[in-house]
């Protein structure tokens, strides 16, 4: 019964450490690494979930679910440029991979892991100042609007896939390890 859960968990962050690895190297996510991710993740939740008497369609809810809720949360962001749509591909894969609840947890644990990681970049980088500088224009804009004398906001980028490999890699953990689950 474990394996069921386990191998398209083992999916998602084989998926994720290779992303990652991109993501270093070249700054881009490919589409055959987060395709192929969705496509496997779908077919081996449907699969099993029909091996194991719960009916094919439930398995296929539950990774749809999965991968449309990170979908849309980090589509949105997407949209606006704060992360790129390779993160937001890799995410809609490793939402189908883990299935519906845990995405839960793995919507929580990249944001966490983005901020800090992006909190520790610009720290090395020595931006940390401007980093939130920017953070307060934004918030003003939000609240104001944005004025045409106004410059635009520099986002300062970082590799994200990192952040979506260690905040997917607690969601698995936590799973099997409930220790390391936060309250």
């Amino acid at each position: 019964m474990i394996w069921a859960q386990l191998a398209p968990d083992l999916v998602a962050l084989l998926c994720c450490v290779v992303a990652a690895v991109t993501d270093l190297r070249t700054r881009t996510i490919p589409n055959w690494l987060t395709l192929g991710g969705l496509g496997v993740g779908l077919i081996l939740n449907t699969a099993l979930s029909a091996a194991l008497g719960a009916g094919w369609l439930a398995g296929l809810l539950s990774a749809l679910g999965g991968g449309l809720l990170l979908l849309i949360v980090f589509g949105v962001l997407g949209l606006v440029n704060f992360v790129g749509m390779g993160d937001v591909k890799l995410l809609a894969a490793v939402g189908v991979c883990v299935r519906w609840p845990l995405t839960l947890w793995v919507l929580a644990y990249v944001a966490f892991a983005g901020g800090v990681i992006a909190i520790l970049y610009a720290l090395l980088r020595g931006r940390l100042g401007a980093v939130f500088q920017n953070l307060g224009r934004l918030g003003r804009r939000a609240i104001r609007g944005r004025k045409e004398d106004e410059p635009e906001v520099e986002l300062h980028r970082i590799p994200y896939a990192v952040a979506i490999l260690c905040g997917s890699l607690w969601a698995v953990l936590a799973r099997y390890l409930p220790a390391l689950r936060l309250p």
